[in-house]
């Protein structure tokens, strides 16, 4: 991480899951976007938010699962996560899927506001 107290790090693992982003809240607490795949379950992933005074160079930062989903959501290969104010104050996380040029997935936008 880069800024005045820049370092390294370290983040519990999850299953199977994968960090593919992540962001910071105005709070200094981040969120952390987390995707799986297997063949036999097919794509998953979680929105995990981290505590701002977890975040340290000699600690195992670890945090609630606010989102989890699966195929059943229709979700696909979420990959990229921004975190913004909407003109009427609301907190919005916008998750992004990317297709890779394959008729095997799509390009996906989600939205949703987070509850501070």
């Amino acid at each position: 991480l880069e800024g005045p107290e820049k370092g390294v790090l370290t983040v519990a693992r999850k299953g199977d899951f994968d960090i593919t982003d992540g962001a910071f809240l105005p709070n200094g607490d981040l969120l952390l976007l987390e995707r799986s795949f297997s063949f036999m379950r097919g794509l998953a992933m979680e929105l995990r938010r981290i505590k701002a005074d977890t975040i340290r160079p000699d600690k195992v930062a670890n945090g609630p699962v606010l989102l989890q989903a699966n195929m059943a959501y229709q979700i696909d290969n979420m990959e990229g996560l921004d975190v913004w104010r909407r003109a009427d104050g609301a907190l919005i996380v916008s998750l992004v899927s990317d297709d890779n040029q394959s008729f095997l997935q799509r390009n996906l936008y989600l939205e949703f506001r987070l509850d501070e």
